[in-house]
């Protein structure tokens, strides 16, 4: 009887020991759950406030909400004005009586316009006070001085050209050594196409700055003139008559103009081995310049081998003059 009273003790001690091992092991459990729901939520707290709330910059807040608005203002503004641009230069500007230089210049002013209001407004969205571009402006005006003045001079002078159009689109224009048509003006640069498709991006304010040759600036209408020699003993009354009646049935000669003269012929002077005339004559188009000239050239040729004109190349008389020396 004592042995099993015994037993039911050592029995009950055991069961005890167990139990409030179990309760010691599951405390730091119970307790670890509660600090690291805390801790997530303190986190998830932190990137609320600076998502939604923001952070301070001197007297401005910036919100990264906002500023995502802000950008998401502006390209959609861009795609719109870009879209609005588009529709008003080929759709609605056609119908109107602007010279197709005002057009590209309004199209182009618009742009700009809808860029500047674009930048404007998404900063008011990004939680950016108007007031507060005070030291941007300071910060810009510093650039400014020490290595921006080219931007801001190139972009004046675009200004400067979209407003005088001393240059147009389609243009033949002559700067320096490159020649070509003007392909589009930009807020920085022109861009040049030469003759053999090549694009020279010329800076704005060297249209300004120096010398520039616009075959087109008034009028399409140009002058090309061509020299012809002739042999000596030739009829130069013929050789005159010839040549205006070839320059006047091409059709692209201008005749009968008020502003224009009717092709003439202009005898230079007397050459080392031709009689040097000259054919002047205005075409309709700047543009078929080189076709017009080509096409005369042809019918000069045709025209004086048909009617015995020669036309000569250099000749040079050489006398050797041979000395008989003293033989010793």
């Amino acid at each position: 009887m004592k042995t099993t009273e015994l037993l039911v003790n050592l029995l009950s001690l055991a069961e005890s020991s167990s139990g409030s091992n179990i309760a010691e092991n599951s405390a730091p459990v119970a307790a670890e759950t509660p600090s690291a729901n805390a801790t997530l939520e303190s986190i998830f707290e932190s990137v609320k406030r600076l998502f939604f709330d923001g952070f301070a910059v001197g007297d401005v807040t910036i919100s990264l909400w906002n500023v995502t608005l802000g950008l998401l203002f502006f390209f959609i503004s861009l795609k719109l004005g870009q879209w609005v641009k588009n529709r008003v230069e080929n759709k609605w500007f056609l119908k109107s009586k602007l010279s197709k230089g005002a057009r590209e210049a309004s199209a182009s002013l618009m742009w700009y316009a809808i860029v500047v209001i674009a930048i404007l407004f998404s900063l008011s969205i990004a939680g950016i006070k108007l007031s507060s571009l005070a030291l941007v402006a300071g910060a810009l005006s510093l650039g400014i001085g020490f290595g921006l003045q080219n931007i801001v001079s190139n972009f004046i002078s675009g200004l400067i050209l979209l407003f005088e159009r001393p240059i147009k689109r389609g243009d033949w224009i002559i700067v320096g050594n490159t020649q070509g048509f003007v392909k589009d003006i930009n807020i920085r640069s022109t861009q040049v196409q030469t003759f053999d498709f090549a694009d020279v991006l010329i800076p704005n304010s060297e249209l300004l700055t120096n010398q520039v040759t616009n075959w087109m600036l008034n009028t399409s209408v140009g002058r090309i003139r061509i020299a012809i020699g002739v042999a000596y003993g030739s009829d130069t009354g013929k050789v005159k008559d010839l040549l205006i009646e070839i320059a006047r049935n091409n059709p692209e000669v201008v005749l009968g103009h008020k502003e224009y003269l009717d092709p003439e012929v202009l005898f230079l002077r007397f050459g080392d081995s031709s009689l040097d005339f000259e054919l002047r004559v205005f075409v309709k188009d700047i543009l078929t310049t080189t076709r017009t000239t080509s096409a005369i050239n042809f019918e000069i040729d045709r025209v004086f081998r048909e009617h015995n004109i020669q036309i000569p190349f250099p000749q040079r008389d050489i006398h050797i003059i041979e000395s008989n020396g003293d033989k010793s």
